[in-house]
């Protein structure tokens, strides 16, 4: 017998008595409660009309628990990871009210952690609890598109809004993610976090495409050199005017004329210098144009 139901029955006789129970099978159920010897009888209306009427209200119990979660992008979830995803969010659900799990736990055999979001009224915070990443966000946070991203593909014990607050980034903002990307695929980074927003911000402010984390995954298996060229000449573009860009750029460039002189290797400065001319000229200039 459903001991968590038992104790919402015996708690508010007025919901139950009459319309469910009579007030003999009541008063069974409390002595069932306390351990109070039956009389057969008793026994007998506890094993078949009491029992069969708790096993109704356990299956509605259970239908209601499944009503609470929501299931974003269901054909991308595992099977046996959306029953776990689950049992998390009941787990939280004791001490959080409103809780979302995502990331490649749920689509991918092979995944590094779990990523647990926890909505609450103030603060940011993230933290790992084994292979658990808990990330403590605010409603107001989950506007931000990477959060609207992660939710995509999750299952989550509320329904998501589904808002996108988008913040322009700065040019020099910009450039610095285009020169980290470039170097991290250089070098074979593992967790090459810069390429992987490019591509994201290059589909959000570009396409006007939220990507979800598939998605993504599989754009930064696929992105080279020259695709990460292509998407900051169109970011920019596309952000800022292009008096803006020239000033900017032109000035830049002069930089990395220097720096390209004066640093070894300089093949990623070569690659910058080009692809900001290519940008403001429409196309690479030779030694003998004047910059």
């Amino acid at each position: 017998m459903n001991q968590k139901i038992l104790k919402i029955i015996l708690g508010r006789i007025e919901l139950f008595v009459p319309l469910v129970f009579t007030k003999k099978q009541f008063s069974i159920l409390e002595k069932y409660n306390n351990k109070v010897k039956l009389t057969n009888a008793e026994k007998k209306s506890l094993y078949t009309s009491i029992k069969k009427k708790m096993e109704a209200l356990d299956s509605f119990s259970r239908e209601q628990k499944d009503r609470e979660y929501f299931i974003n992008n269901p054909r991308d979830i595992l099977p046996h990871r959306l029953i776990e995803a689950k049992e998390l969010i009941d787990v939280y659900s004791k001490d959080y009210d409103k809780i979302f799990i995502s990331g490649s736990f749920l689509y991918s055999n092979r995944f590094r952690d779990i990523d647990i979001f926890i909505i609450r009224k103030k603060g940011y915070k993230e933290k790992y609890d084994g292979n658990r990443h808990i990330i403590f966000l605010t409603e107001n946070k989950l506007a931000n598109p990477v959060f609207q991203s992660a939710s995509v593909i999750s299952v989550a014990n509320f329904a998501i809004p589904r808002k996108i607050r988008k913040k322009k980034p700065s040019l020099s903002e910009l450039m610095t993610l285009y020169h980290e990307a470039v170097i991290e695929h250089i070098q074979k980074e593992k967790k090459p976090e810069s390429k992987r927003r490019l591509i994201f911000d290059y589909d959000l402010f570009c396409k006007n495409k939220l990507l979800n984390p598939k998605e993504l995954k599989k754009r930064m298996e696929k992105t080279k050199l020259y695709d990460m060229d292509k998407m900051i000449k169109e970011l920019c573009k596309t952000l800022f005017s292009k008096t803006y860009l020239y000033v900017e750029a032109h000035t830049y460039i002069k930089t990395l004329k220097e720096s390209i002189e004066n640093i070894r290797p300089n093949t990623h400065l070569i690659r910058f210098k080009n692809t900001y001319e290519e940008m403001i000229y429409g196309r690479k200039r030779g030694k003998t144009e004047a910059v």
